[in-house]
């Protein structure tokens, strides 16, 4: 189950309801939650902010990968 779904979820929506509420399509909503179409990223702002979270959290956090963590813990002194 991606986020966008567990939030959504967390708040007891339908994806009907989310999408009205984001002022979008229940499609683009539905393709979003599905991954199978992107999102702009003033959408994905307006979703973290009716979500109640933050933009890494509903759409990066599964993405951070070992080079990312390795490149964090890099000195730049």
């Amino acid at each position: 189950m991606n986020q966008l779904k567990k939030f959504r979820l967390s708040l007891g929506e339908t994806q009907r309801e989310s999408a009205e509420k984001l002022g979008i399509s229940i499609s683009k909503y539905q393709k979003a939650e599905q991954g199978i179409q992107g999102v702009s990223d003033k959408l994905k702002v307006k979703m973290a902010n009716h979500f109640k979270t933050t933009v890494e959290i509903l759409f990066f956090e599964n993405y951070i990968t070992y080079s990312d963590n390795k490149n964090e813990s890099v000195s730049t002194s």
